[in-house]
């Protein structure tokens, strides 16, 4: 048997919806240890969908903020850059890009990451419990 499971997002303003193959088992049923899902395939399976849940969480944040909040006006890129942040399910890079301010408003830099105000840490609070 042939098992494919797949990431629906659904946009919380249209009906756009991004659909992402997470992952394809063949799962046999000829015996008691091949049922269900295995540890290794549990563990691919949870970093894989956490992996694509965040880069489209940070998308959606990045598309936030990539306007001046003054005038509307679209931010232009200064700079390419990643961060990683530590999960229960491993450590992921994430797209971060430095932006350089609109001269509609004074401002104390010239630039910032918008990243910067969503990871105050780069430890999920999850494994800071653990």
């Amino acid at each position: 048997m042939r098992v494919k499971l797949q990431l629906v997002i659904c946009h919380d303003e249209g009906h756009e919806e991004t659909v992402t193959d997470v992952i394809t088992l063949n799962k046999n049923h000829q015996r008691i240890e091949h049922l269900g899902l295995t540890l290794a395939e549990s563990k691919q399976l949870l970093s894989t969908l956490q992996r694509h849940l965040l880069q489209q969480q940070v998308a959606t944040f990045l598309d936030a903020r990539s306007t001046c909040p003054d005038c509307g006006t679209p931010l232009k890129l200064k700079a390419h850059g990643s961060r990683s942040l530590r999960t229960l399910f491993g450590t992921l890079k994430v797209y971060s890009p430095r932006l350089e301010h609109c001269d509609c408003t004074r401002r104390k830099t010239a630039s910032f990451r918008p990243l910067s105000a969503l990871l105050t840490e780069p430890v999920a609070p999850e494994l800071l419990y653990m």
